[in-house]
């Protein structure tokens, strides 16, 4: 997090004051002027429909005239073009915005969005943000301005320790002690709610990271941008996170409000003292250019037969994915268990908690042609190191047992241009900096999309990762769709991470003498314990040899179309510190695995 820059503008509170009506004019006349007033106000309101002057606004006015409003739905796969999406939406609002995040960074992105909010509420906008506080902004004098900037600016914090947006280390220590499970429990809900009307919900927080405008790594990420039912459905649940007890406002936080009294905290009121820079021009542009939202958002916005969207309650219910598992986990339970041939999953993380394990097992045994394909990330893209050991650990299990194939991203996939369309100039900036000794690697890329395709027919784009956090942890969020057409295309977009040029593929290793075999059961018995130590790995990384074509793991000429490119590839040296890390974790972490 930086401290607090050159970007704060001053809040403008704007009170109309109403003369007072002398009472010689008599009850008469004043309930007339009342009655005109409301008449007049009644029409201004009902003028402002959602998103008017949009063509959000448009669509949305042709689907209201038809008997059932049509359930709406078009991914957004390019980081740039996800943002331009938001702050279209933000500048069209009309009534509401409502934004849940599990990040909220200050910076470029994070300033522009705020401000792009901050002009949205002094039109008369209503905007509610809750964050999670332990990774959003914790600064208390930046909470304070935007604590102060306007009254129609409401910020929420999720549990944060002791009431403070900062804690000290010891208060966080002692909150830990306190109650473990209730610190450790965080929101990882991505949803933004416009006018009621349309929903943004997936995978991106608000960093620039999300957005392609990091020069260290950026995410391939998805979002899903919606109308109809589903967003009534989203609305209830932003209510429901709202009004939740852990939901702080930032006025009762005890060094925000310390800030504030204070009151020397800084403030501008111009847009260029925001300082999120010029690198935004196109977005600010093509923002306010209704041709372009129209043929870029509008237009693909297609109908599709049913959307839902699900989402844990706040607080997480308790449960390891059985019938007593939260609401989210539940859902994405029942839609796995719609399987009958081919599951298709991305995922940054791939850690199975036992109760996983067991549903996968369970859906094996049922259809034993089941294919179960995961993208995730590999040690050179992934952005957590700790969750990466722990799917390291658990690997040979994952391919030898359950059957999975599993590719992993690469971090500088031959895809990268198609979705980050400024890759280029981007990577010369980082060039420069790493010549610089400014950072430590070149820029690269790192998964972040969670999504799900059953047989063809159920997609899902969310917040939720395959991990135990997202299972019986961290909130999580995101629409549920049953469309054939949708399903597909989200398909081939994950099947285009999965092609050699873009991941390596995780298989067997083709040991000689039936030495898999007792590695393999010697692998599995060490496992078992909480201290693995046994080196060898029947699994490894696998790379297409040049001029073969693909073929799955499973197939008989495998081995003569790929060959092994090591446990680590695409990492820098011999034993790098994070490969000791993972290595080390591998060895000792297994009771850590569900918390980390």
């Amino acid at each position: 997090m930086t401290d607090l820059p050159d970007f704060l503008c001053r809040g403008l509170r704007r009170r109309s004051r109403i003369p007072a009506m002398k009472r010689a004019a008599g009850w008469r006349r004043w309930s007339a002027v009342v009655a005109l007033a409301g008449a007049v106000l009644g029409a201004a309101g009902a003028e402002e429909a959602p998103l008017a002057g949009s063509p959000f606004g448009e669509l949305l006015a042709a689907d209201a005239t038809q008997p059932e409003a049509p359930h709406r739905a078009l991914r957004l796969e390019i980081g740039a073009e996800a943002l331009l999406a938001r702050v279209h939406l933000i500048r069209a609002a009309r009534r509401s915005v409502e934004i849940q995040t599990f990040i909220w960074s200050n910076d470029e992105c994070g300033r522009m969005l705020l401000w792009e909010l901050l002009e949205a509420a002094r039109r008369g906008v209503r905007v509610r943000i809750v964050a999670d506080q332990m990774f959003s902004e914790t600064d208390p004098e930046v909470i304070a301005f935007v604590a102060t900037a306007h009254p129609n600016l409401e910020v929420r914090h999720y549990r944060p320790a002791f009431r403070r947006i900062d804690p000290a280390l010891w208060r966080q220590a002692l909150a830990a002690l306190w109650s473990f499970r209730a610190t450790n429990q965080r929101m990882h809900n991505k949803v933004m709610i416009v006018d009621g009307a349309v929903l943004l919900t997936g995978g991106r927080n608000i960093e620039n990271a999300y957005y392609d405008h990091a020069l260290e790594y950026n995410y391939r990420d998805r979002d899903v941008l919606a109308t109809g039912p589903a967003v009534a459905e989203a609305q209830r649940s932003f209510e429901e996170y709202w009004n939740f007890r852990h939901a702080i406002p930032s006025r009762a936080l005890k060094d925000v409000a310390a800030a504030i009294e204070r009151g020397r905290f800084r403030r501008y009121d111009r847009r260029e003292d925001w300082e999120f820079g010029p690198s935004f021009a196109a977005i600010d542009r093509e923002a306010g250019e209704a041709a372009a939202v129209r043929a870029r958002f509008v237009a693909p916005l297609a109908v599709v037969r049913s959307a839902r969207f699900v989402s844990d309650e706040a607080g997480k219910a308790r449960g390891w994915l059985k019938r007593s598992a939260p609401r989210g986990t539940m859902e994405l339970r029942r839609a796995l268990e719609q399987g009958r041939a081919d599951i298709l999953v991305q995922t940054p993380y791939l850690v199975l908690s036992p109760a996983a394990r067991d549903l996968i097992a369970e859906l094996r045994r049922r259809e034993p042609g089941l294919r179960i394909r995961i993208s995730s990330n590999s040690f050179a893209s992934t952005d957590n190191l700790m969750a990466y050991s722990g799917n390291y650990r658990l690997r040979n299990l994952y391919i030898e047992q359950l059957g999975l194939e599993v590719h992993e991203f690469k971090p500088r996939p031959a895809v990268l241009p198609a979705l980050f369309p400024d890759w280029a100039a981007q990577d010369r900036l980082a060039a420069a900096r790493v010549a610089a000794g400014e950072q430590k690697r070149p820029m690269y890329f790192s998964l972040h999309a969670k999504s799900l395709v059953v047989d063809d027919a159920v997609a899902f784009i969310g917040s939720y990762n395959l991990d135990p956090r997202s299972e019986n942890l961290n909130t999580e969020a995101g629409l549920l769709i049953e469309d054939a057409a949708f399903a597909q295309g989200l398909r081939a977009e994950i099947e285009r991470d999965l092609r050699a040029e873009n991941s390596w593929v995780i298989a067997r290793r083709a040991l000689p003498l039936g030495l898999d075999t007792v590695n393999g059961l010697v692998g599995r018995l060490a496992g078992l314990s909480p201290i693995d130590v046994w080196p060898i790995r029947n699994t490894t990384s696998f790379e297409l040899r040049p001029g073969a074509s693909e073929v799955a793991p499973s197939h008989p000429d495998f081995y003569r179309h790929y060959r092994e490119a090591g446990s680590f590839p695409g990492a820098e040296g011999w034993m790098s510190q994070e490969e000791i890390v993972t290595r080390l974790y591998k060895a000792i972490g297994g009771p850590l695995t569900p918390i980390l």
